[in-house]
């Protein structure tokens, strides 16, 4: 039986949005009077800069669809997840020639690449649509059938044997776009992001095509990562075969945890509508008990737990970016931004990831529809009164990062020190976890300070991170947390300040 490999367990994603990367509009009416036309693609741009972004120390680069984008019920400037044809690439972004000489020198540079792609939809004038109709679902009109309000799309029919067949080729035509190697095997990129895997209309499809991509690959580990909602949903696709999923309780977590205050600063503040999300019930009745520590607790074990139900290692993507949400910094504030983060670097079964420009503090959400519009992907602001209100986000074709060049350094450092923490201890990505009680003096339904162990043999490391807005005195500190200080610090009196975490060598 196949082990899990390095790359895999340590992998840190970057993802890329290539509008949003490459955006290189003149900043204002100078330069736009000096404005010549770009030199090279967004293609050619990114595979330039690859040893640059490889210095931040991420491990995959995961690129948005970057198939032709549909035309046909287009909306705004169109969505890369509606596609015309999975097989070529967006003439916006640059040529194929370019996208597999950029997958090449990833290749070089030891970065694995994985790319995005919609098993669940098309776009309307996908090439299918004429030469294949009977891939599709059928509206009760006879037309093409769309999921809720994706109305560039079409849904495929994977109750259909020849569809299954060709999206099988679809995967395998870019696992093997590189050729092959002296010995013979074919070689291309690394894997997929698989938009709303749990979408599709028969699952089973899953069952079939994953052990047939690795049976054309045994030379090499491929990652298979679901977009995916829900822990029951992971499960059921983990039982298929698939590698890794979207952890969406995680992220739920610090969309229901924080609000921010008039000046932008994180508040911990339960959200009313964590109630009305019942796939959230286990983790919010966790708070009710215990907190947020708790309630982090439980996001965290409930994949710890189920672990030996799958047939081998699962991972769990979690983020406080990616390009559906919005920007972490934006919703929730430098807080609770920064400690959700430190928490997902030190978690069990995690792939880290990060969208272009989080790392320098990126506050909108990159273009999917338009160059710039309200998003509905904002953030509570609470009053001095109390009173909260909702604040629209913004999608902007371009990149606006966190004000001062001194504030966006230090962002970049603080992601930089995590993933350096991460690469360099083993049991922060291969051992195991347990939950511990380190004597917070505060009461249970305001406990904010989560901390665990994770052991790899003789290994251990011992991790709290403080999600709250206040500090927390942990009376078992002293017993607990001697030892080597890989991250972070303890203040004054053994306390946790806010937001803030710790990671210590236990000897």
């Amino acid at each position: 039986m196949k082990t899990t490999p390095s790359w895999l367990s340590s992998a840190i994603l970057y993802q890329v949005n290539l509008r949003s990367l490459a955006a290189r509009d003149p900043r204002n009416a100078v330069e736009a009077a000096a404005e010549k036309p770009l030199a090279e693609s967004p293609l050619a741009y990114l595979a330039r800069h690859l040893p640059r972004l490889r210095r931040l120390g991420f491990t995959v680069l995961y690129l948005l669809p970057p198939y032709p984008i549909g035309h046909f019920a287009r909306k705004g400037i169109g969505s890369p997840y509606a596609s015309r044809d999975f097989t070529a690439v967006e003439s916006e972004y640059g040529s194929k020639a370019e996208l597999l000489e950029l997958i090449r020198r990833a290749h070089a540079l030891k970065l694995k690449v994985l790319f995005d792609i919609t098993p669940n939809h098309t776009a309307r004038d996908h090439v299918w649509m004429t030469a294949h109709p009977d891939y599709y679902v059928q509206a009760d009109d006879g037309s093409a059938f769309f999921d809720c309000d994706w109305s560039d799309t079409a849904k495929l029919d994977y109750t259909h044997a020849a569809l299954r067949a060709a999206m099988i080729e679809v995967y395998d035509h870019w696992l093997s776009c590189l050729g092959r190697t002296p010995h013979g095997d074919p070689e291309g990129i690394d894997g997929f992001r698989l938009d709303m895997a749990h979408f599709i209309n028969d699952k089973s499809f899953w069952d079939q095509a994953l052990p047939v991509l690795r049976a054309r690959h045994p030379h090499r580990e491929l990652l298979f990562m679901a977009e995916c909602y829900g822990f029951d949903n992971n499960a059921d696709l983990f039982a298929r075969g698939m590698d890794a999923a979207y952890d969406d309780d995680f992220y739920k977590l610090c969309q229901y945890a924080y609000a921010v205050d008039e000046a932008g600063n994180s508040l911990l503040r339960l959200s009313g509508d964590a109630q009305h999300n019942h796939g959230f019930h286990s983790i919010l009745d966790a708070w009710q008990d215990g907190g947020i520590a708790a309630a982090a607790a439980r996001v965290l074990m409930q994949y710890e737990e189920a672990a030996p139900r799958f047939a081998g290692p699962r991972f769990t993507a979690r983020y406080t970016d990616n390009h559906d949400e919005g920007r972490g910094l934006y919703r929730f504030g430098p807080g609770g931004f920064r400690a959700m983060n430190a928490l997902a670097f030190l978690a069990p079964r995690t792939l880290p990831f990060l969208l272009t420009g989080e790392e320098f503090g990126a506050l909108d959400r990159p273009s999917i529809h338009a160059r710039c519009q309200p998003c509905d992907k904002g953030r509570r602001i609470v009053g001095a009164d109390g009173r909260e209100r909702h604040q629209e986000g913004v999608e902007l074709e371009g990149n606006l990062f966190d004000r001062g060049l001194e504030a966006r350094q230090e962002w970049y450092r603080f992601f930089q020190s995590l993933i350096a923490l991460r690469k360099k201890n083993r049991p922060l990505v291969d051992g195991s976890c347990s939950i511990l009680d380190v004597g917070e003096d505060a009461p249970a339904r305001e406990r904010t300070v989560v901390a665990f162990d994770r052991k790899l043999g003789r290994q251990l490391i011992r991790c709290a991170v403080n999600l709250g807005d206040q500090p927390r005195k942990l009376a078992r500190a002293p017993h607990l947390f001697s030892g080597e200080i890989l991250y972070g610090a303890l203040g004054p009196g053994d306390t946790l300040p806010p937001f803030s975490a710790l990671a210590v060598r236990v000897s």
